[in-house]
Formats: structure tokens, sequence, C-alpha cells
């Protein structure tokens, strides 16, 4: 597919696409709610990145944007207090990925005044210490207004679902254990301290605010190709054998006796990191062939980590939500570009062809 690029120049020159359009390929390696792993391959680091890039900044989430105390007796001040409440995750199944989901709206595409159910939800939090010990307020202490939500409830939005503070309560525990063991903590209360506020959750993006963060981490890797030439391997000694395989910090090397012969072979090329000890090593015995490690820059290593496997959103889902989100944005982009000209496949040029720019 041939098209036209504008160089800052100011010259228009020809953009060679490949004839064929790319297949990208998925494979799963490891999926729960917690923790996914798979591979992209058949595409170039650019679409990788826009995914990775996505999956942190742009796929939505619930979190507390507003927070009204009314009483707080606790040592904290009130900033710090709002602060912790924002960074709570709240679970956000069936907020909707892109326009056409509906699901929860933006505070800012709602036709609202000042927050409704279908863009907000409302937590309440009333907690005194009667006791003569310290008390611990924790994310289990804040409760959702059902009332609120009962009033504007509209059946046509079947997925209008409960929003709630995460990790949810382990059934397995007692209430005292789960708040010790799984509660965030808010604050430390001593006796006749009280902690009352109202706070307002409304969905957003990461790129608006860390807040929204659905994961807690989305690495990409390249897939790393490692070899050793065993012409040069043949001529070190046991020694200078040994070295080379020690080098390596990941362990990417190991020796292998054969017939009372000691080989160097590749033994975890997926562990690589890129370090250059290898190569350094190489040079420092004289044997710059000894051994290459290169990336393939056409496949690529994701780890996507949710934040708990409660929520705010599994790390499946996340995955999911992102590539509809792409996919989405990039559908925009092509029909503004192409116009109705374009089917399954884009055609020779765009729709408009006119000289912009400088």
């Amino acid at each position: 597919m041939a098209s036209l690029s504008y160089y800052a120049g100011g010259e228009w020159m020809n953009f060679p696409y490949g004839s064929e359009p790319r297949k990208p390929k998925v494979e799963v390696l490891h999926a729960t709610k917690e923790l996914v792993k798979f591979t992209l391959s058949d595409t170039d680091v650019s679409v990788a990145n826009s995914l990775r890039r996505v999956i942190l900044a742009e796929v939505p989430t619930m979190a507390i944007e507003i927070v009204n105390i009314e009483e707080n007796d606790t040592v904290l001040f009130d900033e710090f207090i709002a602060h912790r409440m924002g960074l709570i995750p709240l679970s956000s199944h069936g907020v909707g990925d892109i326009p056409p989901d509906g699901g929860v709206l933006e505070f800012k595409d709602c036709n609202c005044f000042d927050g409704c159910p279908y863009c907000t939800r409302e937590f309440r939090l009333n907690v005194t210490n009667r006791e003569d010990k310290v008390l611990s307020v924790t994310h289990f202490d804040i409760e959702e207004d059902t009332q609120q939500t009962k009033r504007f409830e509209r059946p046509e939005w079947p997925h209008f679902k409960k929003v709630r503070c995460c990790p949810f309560r382990d059934p397995t525990l007692d209430e005292e254990a789960d708040h010790k063991e799984n509660g965030i903590i808010i604050a430390k209360m001593k006796k006749d301290q009280s902690l009352k506020m109202i706070c307002t959750a409304r969905k957003g993006i990461p790129k608006y605010h860390s807040k929204w963060m659905p994961v807690a981490t989305c690495v990409m890797n390249y897939e790393p190709i490692v070899s050793v030439n065993p012409e040069v391997a043949a001529k070190l000694t046991l020694d200078e054998k040994i070295d080379f395989v020690q080098s390596c910090p990941r362990k990417v090397f190991e020796m292998v006796e054969i017939e009372d012969t000691h080989t160097i072979e590749v033994a975890r090329h997926e562990d690589c990191i890129f370090c250059d000890e290898c190569t350094t090593k190489a040079r420092l015995l004289n044997k710059k062939d000894l051994c290459t490690a290169t990336m393939d820059t056409s496949k690529f290593h994701f780890t996507v980590e949710a934040v708990t496997s409660d929520g705010p959103r599994t790390a499946v889902d996340v995955v999911r939500a992102a590539l509809r989100i792409l996919d989405y944005k990039l559908s925009l982009f092509l029909k503004d570009a192409y116009g109705d000209d374009i089917q399954d496949h884009l055609p020779l040029e765009p729709a408009v062809r006119e000289r912009t720019g400088m």
C-alpha cells in the first residue's frame, strides 16, 4: 500500500508500506484475575507500545474524586485523609470501555449539573471509637449510599452494577482478622475520636490522574535472540568458558559436557535482559564474535498485573478493554482519514490529500 508523507522541510515523498497487511498473533501464556502474561508477535514496536500505553493510561475505572469531611478528630489532616481515600481501589466491572458501551458515564459527558447515579457513586464513612484501645479505620468501613442508586436506577441498563471498595471481604476469615490482614488503613483513632465523611466517586482514566490506574504494572519486553559461536567457543580454555558462563547475571548460558568436551549452550534465552555482560566478557577474552544478544523487533512479551484480585478490574478484563479501546480509536482515525471508502481493507490513498502544515 502506498501513501504520502510530508517532510518538515516542506516536500512530499512516497512512503512505502508492505503490500500485505500484517496479521498480529497473541499467545496467552498465563491468565488469572491477578496476572496475565501473553506474547504479541508479527507486529512492530509502535503497535506493541500503543497497547502498553492504552493499558496504563486509557482503561477507565472508578475512583473517589470528592471528599466532604464532616468530622475529623484523628491526628491526620483532612487533606491527608482525602488523598488516601482517592487511592482506594473501587470495583469497576461494567463501567464501559468505549462510548457505545453505555455503562457509567464520565462526569464531563453527563447532562446532570452536580452528579447523578449515571456518572457518580456516593460513599459514606462514619466511625467512632468507643473503646479504650486504638481502632484502625479501614476501607471495610466505607459503605455505598444504596438509596441514591435505587432512586434513579433504570431497567434498560442491566449492567448498572454496585461499586464496592477493593479488596472484598474474605469469607474464610472473621471480621476482626479480615480488618487486620486485608484492610487498607485510612486512619487510627483513640477513644472518643470520630471520623465522618461523604465521598463521591466518578469514572475516569489514568491519563487524568493516577488514582484511576487499573493495573499495578504493565511491562513489555522484546523477544531475545541469543546465540553462541561454537567455533570461537571451542578455542576457549575451560577456565575461560566458566568465566564466560558465570558473567551472565541471569544464567542464560550453561556448560554442557559431551564426550569429555565442555561446550557453551544457550539454556534460557527468555531470561536475557540485554545487559551486555556476556558481550563485554567476550571482548575481554579477545573473542569479539563469541556471542550475540539482539532483540526480535517483531515479538513482544507482556506482563500485566492487577491491583487486587477483586479490582478495580481483573488483569484479563484490562487487556480486553485495552484492545477494544485501541481498536475503537484507530477506527475513528481511519474513518476521518479515508471517509466512507474504507471497507475491510485500506484503500491505496486517503480520501483527501491536501497539503497542510508548514
